[in-house]
């Protein structure tokens, strides 16, 4: 049941993707695959990467600076590199959007997978009925800053192919994937606020593919 609810997002995202704006499913696989693979060196980042020197920070800063840099900068860099060989000739924006949205949900998914096996361990049966309703959050707040920030990387790349070159769409994506993991690390009401960057991240993408249209208009 666990592991169903993970792919809940994917599997809707691919009905959707199919059906409604004709992607090839071909494609769409090979977009959830290089999410899979993304999943490695995130996971290599989160658990085995030692921890960034403290240099006198206070806490507070420390963990906004390691956010920005591991989680923000060094993930969205790779995912951003895994990009690079999505199927995109005669694609518009909005279909190249589209796959590396699929890409990052992809991403969002397994990632979920891996979180749910590593606490199921720990988990009574109560425990593991918690873990769904976390699971169910993770779907609308991880998976989205995931797809969001996949998407920002991915209009990075079609400009670069279209000679515009738009490197502030990356940089937002970094930005916006630091700071919402900063927030969630919080135990107390201050994790909200990582709610609002997920909303901002998807508003600007909707801003950045909006500049990206017009300039190939």
């Amino acid at each position: 049941m666990g592991i169903a609810l993970c792919f809940v997002p994917l599997i809707f995202a691919l009905v959707l993707t199919t059906a409604v704006y004709k992607i090839k499913i071909t494609h769409q696989l090979i977009a959830t695959l290089l999410g899979l693979i993304a999943v490695f060196p995130i996971s290599v980042i989160q658990y085995f990467l030692p921890e960034i020197p403290g240099l006198g920070f206070s806490l507070i800063l420390y963990s906004l600076i390691k956010s920005l840099l591991l989680y923000g900068l060094v993930e969205e860099l790779f995912k951003m590199l895994l990009i690079i060989p999505l199927p995109h000739k005669n694609y518009s924006p909005r279909d190249f959007l589209l796959l590396a949205f699929i890409m990052g949900l992809s991403l969002g998914c397994f990632e979920s997978v891996v979180y749910y096996f590593d606490h199921l361990q720990l988990a009574n049966y109560r425990g593991a009925t918690l873990l769904y309703g976390q699971i169910a959050i993770r779907i609308f707040t991880s998976d989205i800053i995931h797809m969001s920030c996949m998407g920002l990387s991915g209009l990075f790349i079609y400009s670069c192919r279209n000679k515009m070159r738009h490197i502030s769409f990356f940089v937002i994506s970094v930005i916006l994937h630091g700071i919402y993991d900063f927030f969630a690390g919080f135990s107390n009401n201050l994790r909200w606020f990582s709610i609002a960057v997920v909303f901002m991240a998807l508003i600007e993408c909707r801003i950045k593919y909006t500049t990206l249209t017009n300039q190939e208009g």
